[in-house]
């Protein structure tokens, strides 16, 4: 591998990785990790029945083994890293005022350490919040003001730790409804929005401003490439905040796709339509996966991935990326990011398909490379 795979396209965007927290935490670290996770799934058993389509049983993960090369891959062949999970608020937001920062100090160590810039995922999602930060004292729901406190000192105090160390933050993520493709409320899982209104939004891009002067601000969200409705309830939301002076100037479209769809036109008129409104577009959380899935609720059969397979896997990375070049030479497209390194660690094993592991990455599950890279870095 003497092709260093960023330096390939360097005249063209950066490419990044997400990285787990795996990879940066001590033997210990993981094991108080697993037992946590183990005592929670116990805990959730007891009062939810286990779903019995697609044979699904819910176990509590093993420790994984290492060695693991994915660093070292990382430091290789990309310029950009985002934290898989540990800086989304759950992971850092403790308590009213406590701030747990070990696991986000590791990401700007390791960055700066190996000259790759950092982003920041995510200051604002209906997942991944704390539970604490709807409740007020009595464990009702808590009331507005103090909400929009808890969220600006949570956004102030991330952009005062770490806003020279952060080169783009997701700020909001994920906030389009696939029901109706508006904002989505209470009703779709959203406390922000049943407890704020519709206005957190904006109120959250001025706060990250103020918190993040010098990065990228990014609106992001999955199957904007993939569905019309969304793109275009995600198009109405940023022009209405463009048009209010709201601080958006990137929309990030995660791009968890698969070899067959959706085709590199429809993800070219995505990009030009964002790109038209004069915003900056990343691709923030891509792979290329080995099914379609049409049909979550019932997902393909597993299938083997044939020499012939990976062949065809490799010419969409190719088809994708030289797409990805032209975008970036019409001065839409900045950063390219996988979500992921290697197969072995990809969150698509096992979603939607309970023991079904996915081939999605450049890199396959001991490190050595695919030929999706090879064909990339020809």
């Amino acid at each position: 591998m003497n092709e260093r795979l960023f330096e390939i396209y360097k005249d063209y965007f950066r490419l990044g990785a997400a990285v787990s927290g795996i990879f940066l935490k001590t033997r210990e670290e993981l094991e108080a990790d697993f037992i946590r996770i183990k005592k929670w799934i116990e805990e959730f058993k007891k009062t939810h029945p286990e779903p019995q389509s697609n044979g699904f049983k819910m176990e509590a993960p093993k420790i994984p083994e290492g060695p693991f090369p994915d660093l070292d891959i990382v430091k290789n062949h990309f310029n950009l890293i985002v934290a898989e999970n540990d800086t989304k608020m759950d992971a850092v937001y403790k308590s009213e005022d406590e701030f747990n920062f070990t696991m986000a100090d590791r990401y700007v160590k390791f960055a700066k350490d190996n000259n790759l810039d950092f982003r920041w995922h995510t200051l604002v999602w209906h997942n991944q919040s704390p539970k604490w930060i709807f409740e007020d004292k009595n464990g009702g729901k808590v009331s507005k003001q103090l909400l929009e406190e808890r969220l600006k000192k949570f956004i102030l105090t991330i952009g005062k730790r770490y806003s020279k160390d952060v080169c783009s933050v997701d700020v909001v993520n994920e906030c389009i409804s696939d029901k109706n493709y508006e904002l989505r409320d209470g009703n779709d899982r959203s406390q922000w929005f049943d407890i704020l209104g519709p206005d957190y939004i904006d109120k959250a891009f001025l706060w990250a401003k103020e918190a993040f002067p010098d990065s990228n601000l990014v609106i992001n969200d999955y199957n904007l490439e993939m569905r019309k409705g969304k793109r275009e309830g995600m198009y109405k939301l940023v022009k209405g905040m463009l048009e209010r002076n709201i601080p958006v100037d990137t929309v990030g479209l995660q791009m968890h796709i698969n070899y067959k769809n959706p085709q590199i036109k429809e993800i070219e008129e995505t990009i030009e339509l964002f790109g038209n409104l004069g915003l900056n577009v990343i691709v923030t959380e891509m792979e290329v996966s080995a099914y379609a899935d049409e049909d979550f609720e019932h997902p393909d059969p597993k299938k083997e991935y044939t020499k012939e397979f990976l062949e065809l896997q490799a010419q969409r990375y190719y088809d994708l990326f030289e797409s990805f070049k032209k975008e970036s030479k019409k001065g839409f497209l900045k950063d390219v990011v996988l979500w992921g390194i290697t197969d072995r660690f990809s969150w698509k094993n096992d979603f939607p398909a309970p023991r079904r592991t996915d081939c999605c990455l450049l890199f396959d599950t001991e490190g050595k490379p695919k030929p999706a890279f090879d064909r990339l870095t020809k």
